[in-house]
């Protein structure tokens, strides 16, 4: 069988490092992104807003 290339331009998947999501305050363990206030999953953080990749709710940083 051949062995299988990705076309160009897309990229491999990777796996989230538990590192980069969460810090520990007190012996605990914290989440660093806020969480949707619609579907309670963690939202994305992009340049000017967080947005939630289930259900599409987006917040807009106010430019102060």
């Amino acid at each position: 069988m051949a062995k299988k290339t990705l076309k160009e331009g897309r990229k491999k998947h990777f796996n989230v490092q538990a590192g980069k999501l969460y810090e520990i305050k007190d012996g605990k363990a914290v989440k660093k992104n806020k969480s949707c206030p619609r579907c309670k999953n963690t939202m994305a953080k992009a340049q000017n807003r967080e947005f939630c990749g289930s259900c599409g709710y987006t917040v807009i940083a106010k430019n102060e």
